[in-house]
């Protein structure tokens, strides 16, 4: 087994089917796209028909099972997120659905961001919504992570010109999947796509920095310094499935 090798938990055909008959609203913006393009080859490798995957920000027009999602806000303005995807349900998506997630990119928390102001907005967001929409299964998610900086970015970085996926951007985002985690780690609701990237499970990609532990994108998982090969989008796709199939239970 190489130092990279992903430990995820087997998709029963149970979890599948679960997520295949279910109408899920997933709000992302590129990696999400990444975890979207696994779900497919799950599907097609275990012999089960796929959830149909369509891209909309308004009502649902047919009684089907689908996974709807949208690219929302802008990158670097999470705030920008949190009150799209609320307007999106507003505006008629929530009044049909089983499960939704707001999942923001790993440029939404830098070294720069203020954590806690970030997390209790989020909060604030998503209860209203689950008091709006009480029907609905609410899944959370971490945020992604980046790889280990090249010699050319840690060169650019010395002369001040930052790329915001340094050891101190991770490290607040580390900060910000911790807060997640002990928030709603244990209930089964949330989609730790950190871990993934991290393979948590078998030899972490794990740094310190100034005493405080942290996480790295696993360089075999990436095509660049934030996004996912095809091993990569099979593994957040996975949990992904196994997250919201949990949760719909």
């Amino acid at each position: 087994m190489t130092d990279w090798a992903l430990k995820v938990p087997r998709l029963s055909n149970e979890d599948l089917r679960t997520v295949g008959a279910s109408r899920i609203f997933f709000a992302h913006q590129s990696v999400g796209r990444n975890v979207l393009s696994g779900i497919n080859p799950l599907y097609a490798t275990a012999g089960e028909i796929a959830p149909q995957i369509v891209e909309t920000r308004g009502p649902l027009r047919t009684s089907r099972s689908v996974l709807a999602h949208a690219g929302v806000g802008k990158n670097r303005d999470p705030l920008s997120k949190l009150t799209e995807f609320a307007d999106i349900l507003n505006d008629g998506l929530g009044a049909n659905l089983d499960a939704a997630a707001l999942k923001f990119c790993y440029a939404d928390v830098t070294a720069d961001t203020d954590i806690d102001a970030l997390f209790d907005a989020y909060w604030t967001t998503l209860n209203g919504l689950q008091e709006r929409y009480p029907d609905v299964r609410f899944v959370h998610a971490t945020v992604p992570l980046t790889t280990d900086r090249g010699w050319k970015a840690k060169t650019k970085a010395l002369l001040g010109q930052s790329d915001r996926r340094g050891p101190a951007d991770n490290l607040a985002r580390e900060r910000y999947n911790s807060l997640m985690r002990a928030r709603c780690g244990g209930a089964g609701m949330l989609f730790d796509i950190a871990a993934v990237e991290a393979t948590i499970e078998h030899r972490p990609m794990v740094r310190r920095l100034k005493g405080e532990r942290y996480f790295v994108l696993n360089r075999a998982l990436s095509t660049d310094a934030g996004h996912l090969n095809s091993v990569g989008c099979k593994a957040a796709a996975n949990e992904f499935i196994r997250v919201f199939a949990l949760a719909l239970r």
